[in-house]
């Protein structure tokens, strides 16, 4: 670490010398120009160059035409990340933090959706809103885009399967003789767009046409997500033992003998967490939550660790999984597989009868799983189903107490204001060409919530420890709903007759837990749960801790999943070096620059993933679709507009739109304030949450649309 040391006090010396140059001289400056100033000799000017890109992408400067840098607040500029939406609009997310700039469609200057770009404010509005104008590039997000080509005599290009990417790729010459109209192709920009001009491409990957199968393969290369692992990171993958070393074990607390066991789901193949229980003379209970010690395989700046940096987490199908790591370490040596030892980190807490963890240790340990429970197996054996006991007899009696503590655990969080949204997650099965052949909500049993409230448990007593060491961390934060969407939807769920509170500065989850409580079994439901889940500010990781507002957790973390999570990877690291004392102080600032740079790295991963994992699901909700045009579904109001419905089918979650023509009968005026569609004759009300009877009319899937008639309303 002395040299991680070393390295950045020179780095920070740099950075501090180019500040000083451009307050100094009060106008951008080039690099030569700087380096000049700080005496920096041409062949040493390498360094200063990085730097200065860093900085750059960092959001500290901004580099303008004829390779000048300046302090962004000089020129009334702001750095940020573009978000672009389909409608052709986007918001440019400060990285500095502070609210978001939107930009017009004609105001993008060439940009594409994620690049690092540099914003003229242009017009300030009320409560904080900005527009803006891209007035830089710093940093390009999109070195490759995947789409259908559309050939003819005159013309050949590509358009994109993002719909957020607002340009059509023009392919050079030679490309076009090599491709057909139709053909699904990755191809790498070579000039990207201007203000007069689209960007140009070549064809680096062609393929074929659509198909069932194709269709996932396009959402992977449209995300950019790596499938095959680099060959030296196999062969490092390959040296490590496929069992325990009794060396390795060594100087790790020996649990091997307790009952511990897996709950997981049925096709799950890497298992980070078994659990433990006991009861204690004095009524509490002794939890031991035992995860997979992946950090004692997967060593820092090693080749499985750079790749496992780079991807993040592990992104999951419903035909398959992308993992972080190689299977050999997946769903092997740190799976924790039943009847065999494993290697894990126990986080053992002692939990009073009202939910409080009064006692904790945190230490290195090995195991091993006396059994592989599927929570559907679990679920019976906690019922009383006396196959399922006869099966797995000796867990009978560790697995109702855990059922018990989770029960006191959930109150507990509840009472303390902890959201618990009721929003099942739809589960689309395939066959073996790719085809879904059905779509059902997942079932929320009480043995997945054993599971969550002793992970949850064991995140938050992680990252109270850490907290109080007081070295350097990682954090699962969760801030505070942003006011103004808040605003709106509390306006909303007044317009249902429900009792809402106005806001207050300190919004507290308490606040709408009560709201959540007064639709509870109501058809409103799971509309409610859905619009306020979307008022909430997204979950990221950071140094930083500023408590969960969702969990309402003061102190929290990620320690549960290290085989698909890098954050927690790291955090296994941090942790055995707060354990072990081996932080130094003078290593700290230089522990806090690059968890910096980690926890923003790790949060981009996991957005990406959560989209790519959303959009496949999206996509096959559409294909089982296109098979049922004609019938009728019961479906529930998201949304109106001026030109009609949005809605969702109840049972298989699926999307669609109901165009103002298809409300027979009567012309429809749209009453925003109160969230709904008015027949100007008949006086017909269509509203958010209304239940309707809806045809399926007709399914795009390449426009991701289905638009449906009004057969009649229900409520």
């Amino acid at each position: 670490m002395e040299s991680e040391v070393n390295e950045f006090e020179r780095d920070k010396r740099i950075e501090e010398g180019i500040f000083e140059a451009l307050h100094r001289f009060n106008k951008p400056l080039k690099a030569r120009e700087i380096a000049k100033y700080l005496g920096i000799p041409p062949e040493e000017r390498g360094e200063l160059r990085e730097k200065l890109k860093e900085l750059a992408k960092r959001g500290k400067l901004v580099k303008l035409k004829g390779a000048k840098y300046a302090l962004p607040e000089k020129l009334n500029l702001v750095v940020g990340k573009l978000c672009v939406y389909r409608e052709g609009y986007g918001f440019v997310d400060p990285i500095e933090g502070g609210k978001g700039v939107f930009v017009p469609g004609r105001n993008m200057s060439g940009a594409m959706n994620g690049d690092i770009v540099a914003v003229e404010i242009v017009k300030e509005g009320r409560e904080g809103r900005r527009e803006g104008k891209i007035v830089s590039i710093i940093e390009r997000a999109v070195k490759k885009i995947v789409g259908r080509v559309e050939k003819s005599k005159k013309s050949c290009f590509v358009v994109p399967e993002d719909k957020r990417i607002r340009y059509d790729v023009i392919l050079t010459h030679e490309d076009c003789k090599n491709v057909e109209d139709g053909d699904y192709v990755v191809v790498e920009i070579i000039s990207y767009p201007s203000e007069t001009r689209g960007p140009v491409g070549r064809v680096v990957e062609n393929l074929g046409k659509t198909g069932p199968k194709l269709d996932i393969e396009l959402i992977i290369r449209k995300y950019d997500l790596p499938v095959e692992f680099p060959r030296e990171v196999l062969e490092e993958a390959e040296k490590i033992p496929l069992e325990v070393k009794e060396e390795e074990i060594e100087g790790r607390v020996d649990l091997r003998e307790q009952l511990c066991f897996t709950i997981d789901g049925e096709n799950a193949r890497d298992f980070d967490d078994a659990v433990a229980i006991k009861k204690l003379p004095n009524g509490n209970y002794k939890l031991f939550v035992h995860i997979a010690d992946v950090s004692h395989y997967v060593k820092p700046g090693s080749f499985l660790d750079r790749e496992a940096y780079k991807r993040g987490t592990s992104v999951y199908f419903p035909d398959r999984c992308i993992p972080m790591l190689p299977e050999r370490l997946s769903n092997g040596i740190c799976s924790l597989n039943p009847n065999v030892d494993r290697l894990t980190f126990t986080c053992e807490m002692e939990i009073n009868r009202r939910g409080f963890v009064v006692d904790y240790k945190i230490y290195e340990s090995v195991i091993h799983s006396k059994a592989r429970l599927t929570y559907t197996i679990a679920q019976k054996i906690i019922d009383g189903d006396e196959e399922a006991i006869d099966k797995f007899p000796h867990v009978v009696d560790s697995l109702k107490t855990m059922y018990e503590l989770a029960q006191i655990l959930y109150k507990k969080r509840y009472k303390r204001g902890s959201l618990d949204f009721d929003l099942p997650e739809p589960v689309v099965v395939l066959n073996a060409e790719g085809e879904p052949i059905d779509i059902y909500k997942a079932e929320r049993l009480w043995s997945h919530r054993i599971i969550e409230e002793f992970m949850i448990a064991a995140n938050e007593t992680v990252a109270e420890y850490m907290f109080w060491t007081d070295y350097p961390s990682i954090y699962r934060v969760h801030e505070s709903p942003d006011r103004e969407k808040l605003q709106e939807f509390l306006n909303f769920v007044r317009s249902l007759g429900i009792r809402a509170p106005s806001v207050q500065n300190d919004v507290q989850p308490k606040l709408l837990q009560k709201i959540l409580e007064q639709v509870e079994g109501k058809p409103e439901e799971k509309l409610v749960n859905y619009l306020m889940l979307r008022t909430m500010a997204r979950a990221k990781y950071s140094p930083d801790n500023i408590g969960h507002f969702g969990l309402a957790s003061t102190y929290y973390t990620h320690f549960t999943s290290p085989i698909r999570r890098y954050a927690d990877l790291q955090l296994h690291r941090l942790i055995k070096m707060a354990l072990k004392g081996e932080f130094k102080p003078e290593s700290i600032p230089a522990w806090e620059e690059k968890l910096e740079i980690v926890c923003k790295h790790v949060t981009e991963r996991s957005i990406t993933a959560d989209e790519a994992e959303r959009d496949v699901v999206e996509l096959k909700k559409l294909q089982y679709a296109q098979n049922h045009v004609g019938e009728v579904f019961e479906a529930i109001i998201t949304g109106v507009s001026e030109q009609g419905l949005y809605i969702e089918t109840i049972e298989q979650v699926i999307p669609g739109f109901i165009h103002v023509t298809n409300l027979k009968n009567d012309y429809y005026i749209c009453v925003p304030k109160q969230y709904c569609l008015v027949g100007e004759k008949t006086g017909t009300v269509f509203r958010i949450g209304d239940r309707v009877l809806a045809k399926l009319l007709s399914v795009d899937v390449e426009s991701r649309r289905a638009d449906f008639e009004i057969v009649r309303k229900l409520s």
